[in-house]
């Protein structure tokens, strides 16, 4: 990984944005700029020097593997990093309130002015360089893998929780380092509840099955969501599995650069609405994913993201559903990396299209 590539384009976005310093805090950040995995620590980066500050548990190590300087953490450490600087910009996504006065005690002493700046670090991580792209790449064909394989278990009396334990059994086999999330494996009515846990619902002839999955492989991670039919289902899901199919490939269908997130997450949306549906789709079309299950971008219409445009090397989640309380739900998602001139599904699967088992 290009970590000193990384840390220079962050050094980049401080001189645009005319800050002279900042403090990094939150630790997935601090992996994605040094490749470190801590418990604990933080980072001074300025326009021109970037310094790791670690305790005593991690000093050897760090000593020896990071790409930029380490200090160990003292009650001066920090301070020592920032001389002739005035100003400190705070990410005010990574840090606690009480965290934030504290150390706003310390700067006042040394007439230095925190600065907090929302979402400082959020697009740097947003576009994905051709090693991350990789990576989600090998996450997400383990991630498609294991959703063959709990397909494969679906016989009747089999519990949800059965599944899912199986499942986290075979990625374990297969190398991964843990889930992205617990398995959603829901049976029958348990499907209307987006983010419902496997249970002891035995399988039954008639059922329809959510199974929502994700794993985390070499730090990155994958999310996919299918549903299959266990029999004849109820004849409304069939139907609302086809307006939510129809409302995901006309979503994917829009996946390209310079597309607002508003209007992405409106043309699914609509779809679901004109077919009468609109109040039963109640969350996000999707999510960024990457060193975390859930990323920036958000695509939803909200203030902040609505007006975003999807960009080349970004990967996000398509992800619409329709739920009817005590029936069943229906929900498909796939992983998509944003290309040049369109999308990449990293989760294709012939499931999509093929609903009985």
């Amino acid at each position: 990984m290009d970590y000193k590539g990384r840390i220079q384009r962050l050094q980049h976005k401080l001189i645009h944005q005319s800050l002279p310093s900042a403090l990094v805090t939150n630790l997935t950040d601090i992996f994605y700029l040094t490749g470190l995995q801590l418990s604990a620590g933080k980072m001074v980066v300025t326009s021109k020097n970037a310094t790791l500050i670690v305790d005593g548990r991690y000093i050897e190590k760090c000593q020896a593997d990071s790409p930029i300087p380490v200090l160990l953490s003292e009650k001066n450490a920090l301070w020592e990093c920032l001389i002739n600087q005035s100003t400190l910009a705070i990410d005010s996504d990574g840090i606690s309130y009480q965290s934030f006065i504290d150390l706003q005690i310390e700067a006042n002493e040394r007439a230095i002015h925190l600065l907090p700046v929302k979402g400082l670090f959020t697009d740097l991580r947003a576009i994905k360089d051709r090693e991350e792209i990789h990576l989600l790449q090998e996450s997400a064909r383990l991630c498609v893998q294991g959703f063959d394989y709990a397909c494969s278990l679906l016989s009747e009396g089999i519990s949800e929780e059965t599944v899912a334990q199986e499942l986290e059994l075979f990625w374990k086999r297969q190398g991964r380092t843990s889930l992205s999330f617990d398995p959603i494996i829901a049976f029958g009515a348990n499907s209307s509840m987006p983010h419902y846990r496997a249970g002891k619902k035995a399988l039954k002839k008639g059922d329809i099955v959510l199974i929502d999955i994700g794993v985390e492989l070499n730090s990155y991670h994958s999310d996919m969501t299918r549903v299959v039919f266990f029999g004849d289902v109820n004849i409304e899901l069939k139907k609302i599995y086809d307006i939510v199919y129809q409302a995901f490939q006309k979503a994917a269908s829009f996946c390209r650069p310079g597309i607002l997130i508003g209007e992405l997450d409106e043309i699914a949306r609509a779809v679901i609405r004109e077919a009468g549906y609109g109040d039963c789709f109640n969350h996000s079309l999707g999510h960024g994913i990457g060193l975390e299950v859930h990323e920036y971008p958000i695509i939803k219409q909200k203030m902040k993201y609505s007006e975003l445009p999807l960009k080349a090397g970004m990967v996000i989640t398509i992800e619409p559903g329709v739920y009817l309380s005590t029936i069943g739900g229906v929900r498909l998602e796939d992983t998509f990396l944003i290309t040049e001139t369109g999308c990449e599904s990293l989760t294709p699967c012939s499931y999509l299209h093929r609903k009985y088992v």
